[in-house]
């Protein structure tokens, strides 16, 4: 029970409310990033950043773990900074992943290309490449 002198002075239950409503919106901030850091780590892994850039992925699911961990015990600060960091390192993560696929699948066809202009040139061998 409140002692009944609190609410001699407005001001003080006013400040009170405030804090409780700020901080209940930090939490909900907190979660709503930590939800977003997960979902980048799971499309980075569903992308295949595990085995293409599992440094980077490494980092992203350690910084999610020690967000969770920081969360529990109610270091918001230091849980939304390592959130926000976990997500930018999935990003990261899931980036390099997809320029690995992007240089291999430039790889594959730059092979198709050559095996075609050689397909080519046996079935034309006095072409010499000129306009």
């Amino acid at each position: 029970m409140m002692p009944a002198h609190l609410f001699h002075h407005p001001s003080r239950v006013l400040a009170a409310c405030c804090v409780l409503a700020l901080s209940a919106c930090a939490i909900e901030a907190l979660n709503n990033q930590l939800a977003n850091s997960r979902e980048a780590v799971d499309q980075a892994k569903i992308a295949g950043a595990q085995e293409r850039a599992p440094a980077e992925f490494d980092t992203a699911v350690d910084k999610l773990n020690q967000a969770s961990a920081a969360a529990d015990k109610r270091k918001n600060k230091d849980a939304m900074r390592l959130a926000q960091e976990a997500q930018v390192d999935a990003n990261l993560a899931r980036a390099r992943n997809d320029s690995m696929q992007a240089r291999l699948a430039a790889v594959e066809l730059q092979k198709s290309n050559d095996a075609l202009r050689a397909e080519y040139l046996r079935a034309h061998p006095d072409y010499r490449g000129e306009r």
